[in-house]
């Protein structure tokens, strides 16, 4: 979706409000009311320029701005577009398509790594697995908003759960709840990392660079773990919020 600026962009120079910081607030209102949605193209700044009568420096300003506060993102070649952006405000408990179509978006999931494998000793312990025979399901996907990767997940789920590859769809918690056990209650971990090989390989980002990673334990009933996730996020994408009382 491209807008036509002139429309959605008002700018007012008798407004003691710098240029830039007026043309900031004006996208981000478009995108808070929803003209604007993750994924969707930005005018350039030479469109904007032309169309509003303002200069590239005032033009320059506000993009740097946007780039800064992580509302925008640039693609080299193909142009510059919302920025997608999940906010999970804890402790409700959302699955990513649910925290992704809240934001606007689409929610999308590449399979890049499926493995059933024998369970480790930790893992029998995790997901309360008692025979030492037990095997685990290893899916790792990437997750996406509007075809705009976000984030990397390893999941480990129990194999008695998992019956099907080709069964799984966007929604990994929507699958465990039509095999009987639906995730109700979790406990999360957040941790500062350095990316390594495996977010290295498949979110186009350069090594050690700053990710929050969330570690993730799902129940069912009787308290039951179904899941124990590993998620890489980039940082610019993601919004943790907490509300606090005295």
């Amino acid at each position: 979706m491209l807008l036509t600026p002139t429309s959605t962009f008002l700018l007012d120079e008798t407004n003691a409000m710098p240029l830039y910081m007026q043309l900031v607030n004006s996208i981000k209102a478009a995108i808070t009311t929803g003209q604007l949605k993750p994924g969707d193209a930005v005018p350039s700044e030479r469109t904007l320029m032309a169309m509003l009568k303002i200069s590239r420096g005032t033009a320059r300003k506000a993009f740097q701005k946007l780039l800064e506060d992580g509302i925008i993102i640039r693609n080299q070649g193909s142009g510059t577009f919302v920025a997608p952006h999940i906010r999970q405000s804890l402790p409700l408990l959302e699955s990513f398509s649910e925290m992704a179509q809240a934001s606007g978006g689409k929610p999308q999931s590449e399979l890049v790594g499926y493995l059933r494998r024998p369970s480790t000793e930790k893992e029998r312990q995790i997901l309360q697995l008692t025979d030492a025979k037990c095997d685990v399901v290893e899916l790792t996907r990437v997750r996406k908003i509007n075809g705009i990767a976000i984030s990397l997940q390893m999941a480990l789920i129990p194999a008695s759960l998992f019956n099907n590859i080709n069964e799984l769809g966007e929604s990994l918690y929507l699958y465990l709840a039509d095999q009987g056990a639906p995730v109700i209650r979790a406990t999360q971990r957040f941790l500062a990392v350095g990316a390594d090989s495996l977010p290295l390989r498949y979110l186009n980002i350069k090594e050690n660079e700053p990710l929050l990673l969330v570690i993730r334990t799902g129940f069912s009933h009787n308290q039951q773990p179904v899941e124990h996730t590993f998620t890489w996020c980039l940082n610019e994408y993601y919004d943790f919020t907490i509300e606090l009382h005295k």
